[in-house]
């Protein structure tokens, strides 16, 4: 049942909703590679900058995502509503 996944925890879009598509892979596979590049060619406090810097872009990404998913969630929710208040001739449509 989904209200209980929701209420266990077990839901997490972002863990589940990840692109196939071989643009989203190729984008990963050159970001990876450009930080083996630098991982080879800077030194390891320079590295470390670098990976705090990739650390908060990532971080400050996903409460952008938490973000856009609370205000489209809610966004859907408040059409349901407007939807359902529509007045309909054959209330059997409800």
């Amino acid at each position: 049942m989904i209200l209980e996944s929701l209420y266990c925890g077990n839901i997490c879009p972002a863990d589940q909703a990840i692109p196939l598509d071989k643009e989203y892979q190729q984008l990963r596979q050159k970001i990876l590679k450009g930080l083996e590049e630098l991982e080879s060619k800077l030194t390891p406090e320079q590295m470390k900058l670098v990976n705090q810097f990739h650390s908060d872009i990532i971080a400050a990404h996903c409460m952008e995502v938490e973000a856009q998913f609370q205000y489209g969630f809610a966004l859907g929710m408040l059409l349901m509503k407007d939807v359902y208040e529509l007045p309909f001739p054959d209330k059997r449509m409800r």
